[in-house]
């Protein structure tokens, strides 16, 4: 007697309709996010937790993969928009800030043309290799706990701890109602060069899902800024993480050293390129080849048309930006997250700006393009990549988590760019810690105008921190050493934000991985939980306070 497979459940309307809630949401809050603390986290896990709880009380039997899988792929494409508010930060650091209409046209030109790309990285990274993709793998696995083992009690820890920990960010006393601290200061002496614990949800959750050497990194980083500040050219009583070059140096240099040592990785990604014309057995393709050169030719087309006559940038620099960035740096950051789970978009960023500046693109306007575009089109190309590992697992179509992502791309570019317009009118840029947004900002000036563009000693402090960064990203190769070594990423980030900020991700690493989960053996779904409630908790919270101040709710 022959079996038959199980059929695909199929995409329902509130599977799209909340996965596009959760997009905007999550785009939202991300470009807050992305401001206060230089990371984020793209959010499938976050919108499938969320969808969950929602659909719990309709019988958690009629919650389906396909629409977990699907409303997960459309919340990550609407979080990961978030990370291009880096983007329009720079450009207003360094000069006159575009408007909302033109930001919202970037999103949306440099968004599909990452969609575009999804499809030959889905042949050469998920159909031609085997990579163990792990941040995909940890969404599948969050998925089947939830649906297949069906845990009702993630959806009460999920509710929970997400209430009260809003109730927390909107009422304590960093521009809230003043109720409770907003940070613990540390004894004096240490209180005087920046010392203090931030009380930050999104530090104490997002620790969790960095892991536990990334945690220990921001502690290494936010001591040597307190150590290093007697040294600084700093006013009295300012904090050390304001004067940012060594870290900054810090990070470009071990990002690039990372590639450079991964080099394996870039080699066999352009290998893959050259095979890209090889035939496939692609049992699930995501586009007939009509349909994707149609797709293609109206994306390059748009792209072009809103790069030359709302940027300036010209034709040549189009083309270039759409082959580097849009196809090679992709696949180089796609490959290097699926095999690693490093994706080098901050200084990939960096690269295409210097790519842009050499071509011709020399003025900070111009090669910030650069990396607006990596922040554009790899939001969309890498993270659906990504999102169709666990969809392939789940055997929902590809071209159904294709169009699904594709009805978010307008909505979040205009969320995204209203967002950042918001945000800029509440609060100084200067004054925020936005380290992405300043590393590109202060890489702009320096292809504009040469090293001289930097205040006095931030070049020999850029050049220490570079140094650093080299030789520790190489000390982190030695197998014998590297698992005693802080995560390099968590020390370079560390050396930007507050020491309040670096302490606390240490704290939060300890209590969640340390006593939570080791001593206390707390499963991994709860925690995971935990850090997705809180994440989201600091971003609804940070954003829902300036709602309530111009209601005339909230004073500050």
């Amino acid at each position: 007697m022959q079996s038959h497979p199980t059929p695909t459940p199929p995409v329902t309307a509130r599977s799209v309709i909340l996965g596009l809630v959760f997009s905007l949401l999550l785009c939202a809050m991300n470009s807050y996010l992305t401001l206060s603390f230089g990371v984020i986290e793209e959010g499938p896990t976050i919108a499938a937790l969320f969808f969950f709880a929602l659909m719990l009380p309709f019988g958690a039997k009629s919650i389906t993969t396909t629409e977990m899988v699907i409303v997960a792929t459309m919340g990550s494409a609407g979080g990961s928009l978030g990370f291009i508010s880096n983007f329009f930060a720079a450009k207003a650091l360094t000069g006159e800030p575009y408007s909302v209409l033109d930001m919202a046209l970037f999103g949306i030109v440099s968004s599909l043309i990452g969609i575009v790309m999804v499809v030959p990285l889905r042949q050469l990274l998920v159909l031609k290799e085997n990579l163990p993709w792990p941040g995909s793998r940890a969404v599948e696995t969050v998925v089947r706990t939830l649906v297949e083992k069906g845990d009702p009690r993630q959806a009460l820890i999920l509710v929970g701890v997400f209430a009260v920990l809003t109730f927390y960010v909107v009422f304590n006393n960093e521009d809230g109602f003043g109720w409770f601290p907003a940070e613990l200061h540390l004894p004096a002496s240490l209180a005087a060069v920046g010392g203090a614990v931030a009380l930050s949800p999104f530090a104490i959750g997002g620790s969790y899902l960095m892991g536990l050497r990334t945690c220990v990194g921001f502690l290494f980083g936010a001591v040597i800024l307190m150590a290093a500040r007697p040294y600084m050219p700093l006013p009295e009583g300012a904090s050390p993480h304001k004067y940012y070059w060594p870290g900054l140096g810090f990070l470009v240099a071990s990002g690039l050293t990372a590639m450079a040592v991964n080099w394996r990785t870039i080699t066999a990604s352009f290998r893959s390129m050259l095979a890209l014309g090889g035939k496939t057995d692609d049992d699930d393709p995501v586009l007939s080849g009509k349909a994707l050169a149609g797709f293609a030719i109206v994306s390059f087309v748009a792209c072009a048309a809103v790069l030359n006559l709302r940027f300036a940038v010209n034709l040549f620099l189009v083309v270039v930006l759409v082959l580097v960035a849009g196809l090679i740096q992709n696949i180089i950051a796609t490959r290097a997250a699926a095999q690693t789970a490093f994706n080098p978009a901050r200084v990939m960023g960096i690269l295409l700006q210097g790519v842009t500046a050499a071509l011709g693109g020399k003025s900070a306007a111009i090669n910030l393009t650069g990396a607006g575009f990596v922040a554009g089109s790899g939001a969309q190309a890498s993270l659906l990549t990504a999102d169709m590992v666990y969809g392939r697992a789940f055997k929902v179509p590809s071209r159904w988590q294709f169009w699904t992502q594709l009805l978010t791309v307008v909505p979040c570019a205009f969320a995204a760019a209203y967002m950042f317009d918001w945000i800029a009118a509440q609060k100084s840029l200067a004054d925020m810690p936005a380290p992405v947004a300043k590393m590109w900002a202060e890489s702009a000036k320096v292809f504009e105008q040469g090293f001289s563009a930097l205040p006095e000693g931030a070049t020999t402090w850029l050049l220490v921190g570079a140094a650093v960064g080299v030789v520790y990203t190489l000390l982190e190769l030695v197998p014998a050493i590297r698992n005693w070594l802080p995560e390099s990423i968590g020390l370079g980030l560390g050396l930007v934000l507050a020491p309040a900020y670096g302490i606390a991700f240490f704290v939060g690493g300890f209590l969640l991985w340390v006593v939570l989960g080791r001593w206390l053996k707390w499963s991994d779904a709860t925690l995971t939980t935990i850090a997705v409630a809180s994440i989201v908790a600091e971003g609804i919270g940070g954003v829902l306070k300036p709602v309530l101040s111009m209601a005339g709710l909230m004073g500050g």
